[in-house]
């Protein structure tokens, strides 16, 4: 019969009860990382996030509110009274909106008798183009295009509905927009260039 030895007793070093202790210690204590991602604690992101998405509706909100209120006052206006800053704009993109083709250039402005014509430039690429225009006021307006010293439209139009002329623009790419009062009464005009 074989006889086995007797178990010695396992003597810890020191050193080694030092690092096992802080090992277990550090293990009790979790994990203490910490950062700042400019985000709210995980428990919180998502009543954060509802919170961030509700102010936006409500901006978006406001913003249609105001601009549907803009528009209103630049329809119910009377056409004698020209309008100016964010009124004209608002008439501008609702009796010329940008939904045919690519919009290239647009503006609007006021053209007053008896003063030089409104002139408006556009620099765009060469080709085939539509010109859409419209005047607001009692009377009608001239426009005429030019391209350098070559005059591309020349016509008188009635006022309060749009028009569309088909433009070619030259290899300068430069558009010069004169708008001017036909007769005795001020008018509000817009013009929008657009490719299809």
């Amino acid at each position: 019969m074989s006889r086995c030895p007797a178990a010695r007793p396992v003597r810890a070093r020191p050193l080694q009860a030092c690092l096992v202790a802080a090992l277990l210690a550090a293990g009790a204590a979790g994990c203490a990382y910490q950062y700042d991602d400019g985000l709210p604690p995980l428990g919180q992101r998502d009543a954060a996030a509802a919170a961030a998405s509700a102010s936006a509706s409500a901006a978006a909100a406001a913003r249609d509110r105001r601009s549907h209120q803009v528009r209103g006052l630049a329809t119910a206006a009377p056409l004698d009274q020209p309008l100016a800053g964010e009124s004209l704009q608002a008439w501008a993109a609702t009796v010329l909106p940008d939904t045919s083709g690519v919009s290239l250039a647009g503006d609007a402005s006021t053209a007053w008798p008896g003063r030089p014509a409104r002139r408006m430039s556009v620099q765009t690429q060469p080709g085939p183009a539509t010109l859409h225009i419209a005047c607001r006021g009692e009377g009608r307006a001239d426009v005429r295009v030019n391209a350098g010293d070559a005059q591309l439209l020349d016509f008188t139009f009635e006022c309060n509905r749009a028009w569309a002329r088909p433009v070619d623009v030259p290899a300068a790419g430069r558009l010069d927009v004169q708008f001017s009062a036909a007769e005795d009464a001020v008018a509000n005009v817009a013009y929008r260039l657009t490719r299809p």
